[in-house]
């Protein structure tokens, strides 16, 4: 690593030494124009000025007397195919009528970041008193520098200046070189007055230094990717890397749904290929000029440092997103890059095209990364592969924050494991709100849960399968081309509060993934398409979180389908289909939640892998769930009576567990002196309002406990006398 750091920096300072020689040579050709056009006092107030491109030039070697020397040295540093911008400059300008001209050109205009000497020169010329030279300026210098020629024949003085002019206006103005922007001219009024500046990214690429654009930034390829070497091996993207690496003008362009994953597979082409980019990002907000100036940006970044541009159609792919339709010239025969969600979204260019699909990896290529990041965890990686379905820089960036975790961990610390590399991937997760969804940070265990044991033992089969999913259907070969086998569908129903949100929490810790709860209600919209917009956003918001779903209300899409008798009853069926379509392609696990099975359409419910029952609980099971919800500091009375509540009243476990705290607050309520205590009263007030919430009928306060009592009025003994 320290000897290509050596390499590089060793690298750069020789780019920064010829950078500046041609520089002050640039420099000491314009002194002795500007010393020819003035005199008498304009001339002495130059002076200084003059004499420190002089003296900045002798200082590199740069001197009248030994002009043919340094002329011959850059003549030859230009033609040889060297990492020097001014190289590459010269190497496309050598297709262009007078295009030896742009290199002094685009020197002339990076002096004044030279040295605050130059500036002081320009400042005095400009007519503004701009630190900048002119176009004016720019043809005085190549008139003087053009073949000599008679004074006292004016058509021929006359013949000369134009023969710089015309030339020095094309390369400015309608140049292919001069679209991209080298140079450009600033400011208003005639042409020759206007301000020469630096295209952007010039100053940084003379320096070595990556280009400091608004909109783009320069970013390496990418090399050995974990995951990836499927995807690479593919014909059409090896095909596009060889072209990439010949320079080949040609549009490579990535197309799928995540902006990360297309990001990935592009660097990792650009890493296969030995090349960077300029990725710039162009959205539909921006006005068409502002996305024209900013992917021109990118372009002239990228020629300069040896790079691909890379425009990056971010947002909805409209087709007044496309940023504008270059054509050949303005590539500079470069290879350019392009991604967008779809193809609707890529730029028109006349150039041959290779498309390339970003899709997310497969499990057999999530575990084979995960093996290559951390091989110590063995089966662990099947485990993540089947759980997390992220991508190779997502992974790359939990294994340096368990990097990080564990250099800065107590010493004699656990070593990590699987919910360590979970917790990481939630802190790097983007959260972003939506209205109808609620994220769950999962606290709930399944100690937490009293279910009878077939819901239980339902609960576990469908952890495993998700953690066997790589084995059963990669392994085993029993995906079969089918994309609905991955993931996992659940049907939870029952009467409400009986445990089926607090058992998808739970569900969620098990799996060490955050829960994100859906009110299904709160998305149907009685606008058309509506509805199925407010689920797409919902999935590609647990896609991106990697959240377990659940869907409360399921009854609210999921009710028995309606004859089509008008176009309501149509497009609710519609948004129906497209909710059972989206279920199919989630590769993670989504649950949904109903009060009553029977309003669920049987012909949905093939369609989940496990159908679970949330029943009320029976009297064993209250009685614990009494038992669960008082913690162990709770002050109890000595005249509390668990099971006497519990056989009394058959409520449900989230009723259970409103009443418990309820009592808790009534005691703390009543306490003046003391210590407080939760006695049966409280209890007993609890419940009761319990019963007003739910709307049913309290069956009173249980007798005393004698053999004689009533039994409770639920009780089967009392249901059939």
């Amino acid at each position: 690593m320290s000897d290509t750091r050596s390499q590089a920096a060793s690298v750069a300072d020789a780019i920064r030494r010829r950078t500046r020689y041609e520089a002050a040579a640039v420099g000491l050709r314009l002194a002795r124009s500007v010393a020819a056009r003035f005199d008498g006092a304009d001339r002495q107030a130059l002076e200084p000025a003059l004499a420190f491109a002089r003296d900045f030039a002798a200082g590199r070697g740069v001197r009248d007397d030994n002009e043919a020397q340094w002329r011959e040295e850059i003549r030859a540093a230009r033609a040889a195919d060297l990492p020097h911008p001014l190289s590459r400059i010269a190497k496309v300008a050598s297709r262009v009528e007078h295009g030896h001209l742009i290199a002094d050109l685009v020197l002339l205009s990076v002096l004044p970041e030279l040295h605050e000497g130059y500036a002081a020169l320009f400042r005095a010329l400009h007519p503004q008193a701009q630190p900048h030279p002119t176009v004016a300026l720019a043809l005085h210098w190549l008139e003087h520098e053009a073949p000599a020629a008679t004074a006292a024949d004016p058509a021929v003085v006359w013949d000369r200046a134009l023969a710089v002019r015309e030339p020095l206006e094309d390369l400015l103005v309608h140049s292919p070189l001069a679209r991209v922007g080298l140079v450009r001219t600033e400011g208003e009024g005639p042409w020759h007055g206007r301000t020469l500046r630096p295209g952007p990214g010039a100053w940084d690429a003379l320096n070595a230094r990556a280009p400091r654009l608004a909109h783009a930034a320069l970013l390496p390829g990418l090399r050995a990717v974990p995951g990836l070497d499927a995807w690479l091996a593919r014909p059409d993207v090896r095909q596009a890397a060889r072209a990439l690496g010949a320079g080949e003008p040609c549009l490579v362009a990535v197309i799928g749904e995540s902006a990360a994953m297309r990001a990935t597979r592009l660097r990792a082409v650009l890493g296969a290929a030995g090349l960077g980019a300029v990725r710039v990002g162009l959205t539909a907000a921006m006005g068409e000029s502002e996305r024209a100036n900013a992917a021109i940006d990118a372009y002239c970044a990228a020629f300069l440092h040896r790079a691909c541009p890379w425009l990056e159609i971010e947002g909805d792919p409209v087709t007044d997103a496309v940023p504008f339709a270059p054509g050949r010239d303005l590539a500079w025969d470069l290879p350019v890059l392009a991604s967008a969600a779809t193809e609707r979204g890529l730029p028109v260019l006349d150039l041959p095209i290779f498309l390339l699909r970003a899709e997310p990896l497969s499990a057999v290529a999530r575990r084979r990364m995960w093996d290559a990041l951390l091989p110590q965890l063995g089966a662990g990686a099947s485990v993540l592969a089947a759980r997390y379905p992220i991508d190779p820089e997502e992974a790359r960036g939990v294994v340096s924050d368990l990097a990080l975790r564990q250099r800065t961990a107590e010493e004699g610390g656990a070593a990590f494991g699987l919910d360590d590399i979970g917790e990481c991937l939630r802190s790097r997760t983007g959260w972003h709100a939506r209205p109808g969804v609620r994220r769950v940070i999962p606290r709930a265990q399944w100690s937490d849960l009293l279910l009878p044991r077939r819901a239980s033992v339902q609960l576990t089969e469908a952890v495993l399968r998700i953690h066997q999913q790589l084995t059963v259907l990669d392994d085993w070969g029993f995906e079969q081309g089918r994309n609905d086998r991955r993931g996992l569908r659940l049907l939870f129903y029952g009467p409400p509060g009986t445990g089926k949100t607090l058992a998808a929490e739970a569900m969620a810790r098990a799996l060490g993934v955050d829960l994100l709860a859906v009110d299904l209600a709160s998305l149907v919209s009685k606008w058309i398409g509506e509805t199925e917009k407010n689920l797409a956003a919902v999935f590609e918001v647990a896609e991106r979180s990697r959240s377990l779903l659940f869907f409360d209300e399921a009854d609210a899409l999921f009710a028995r389908r309606t004859d089509v008798q008008d176009s309501n009853d149509r497009y609710a069926n519609l948004e129906t289909a497209f909710l059972l379509q989206r279920l199919e392609r989630y590769e993670g696990v989504a649950v949904l939640a109903t009060n009553l099975r029977a309003s669920v359409d049987a012909a949905f419910t093939r369609r989940f892998e496990f159908i679970v029952e949330f029943p009320e609980p029976d009297l064993e099971a209250r009685e614990r769930l009494w038992r669960l919800h008082l913690p162990e500091g709770a002050p109890l009375a000595d005249d509390v009576d668990l099971p006497r509540l519990a056989e009394w009243y058959a409520i449900s476990g989230a009723q259970i567990r409103n009443a418990a705290l309820g009592a808790a607050f009534f005691a703390a309520a009543e306490s003046r002196e003391g210590e407080p205590a939760i006695g049966q009263r409280h209890f007993l007030r609890a419940i009761e309002r319990e019963f007003d919430k739910a709307g049913k009928a309290h069956p009173g306060n249980p007798p005393e406990r004698t053999p004689e009592a009533p039994r409770a009025p639920h009780s089967p003994v009392n249901a059939h006398p």
